[in-house]
This record gives C-alpha cells, structure tokens and sequence, in this order.
C-alpha cells in the first residue's frame, strides 16, 4: 500500500476520486470553450452595434462576469498549484 507524501493518504483512498476529479475537470474545459464562443459572439455583436442593447444591464452582468471569472481564475491556480503544474516564481 504506497502512501502519497503530500497529503498523508494511501493510494487506494486517492484512487476513486480520481474518474471524478477527471470527470470534473473535463466539464469546465467544454463548459468554458463554449462560454468563449459565446462571449466572442456577444463582443462581436457589440462592436458592430451603434447603440449598447440593454447598457446599464449588461455592463452591469458584464461586472459580475468578471469578479466571478477573478474568481474561478484563483481556483484554477490553486489546481494547478496542487497538481504542481504551475512553475515556482522566480526569485530576484
């Protein structure tokens, strides 16, 4: 029975977490590829536009949006620091 140095947990209690680890990580990666085509389409729509529809409404969704992506993008870099995919920051 391996035991994994990082978190104090044998191999065989890691192992069903796993498929839904992956499971996860696999709906965000289609879940945020849509919501990129879908974002592309709505800026171009804007920038094609010469008045904004729904103004103080969208920028103030557009807002939200944004704290929310901060957000998620905190909880990808943890992920990555987990998995230990994201290089160490280099020192001066």
């Amino acid at each position: 029975m391996a035991i994994d140095a990082h978190a104090g947990t044998t191999e065989a209690e890691t192992q069903p977490i796993k498929p839904a680890l992956i499971a996860e990580l696999t709906w965000a990666k289609l879940y945020t590829r849509a919501m990129h085509k879908e974002l592309g389409a709505i800026s171009t729509v804007i920038s094609k536009s010469q008045t904004t529809p729904a103004g103080p409404e969208m920028k103030k969704s557009a807002e939200k949006l944004h704290d929310q992506l901060k957000g998620a993008n905190r909880t990808v870099g943890e992920l990555s620091d987990q998995a230990g995919t994201r290089p160490a920051p280099v020192k001066r």
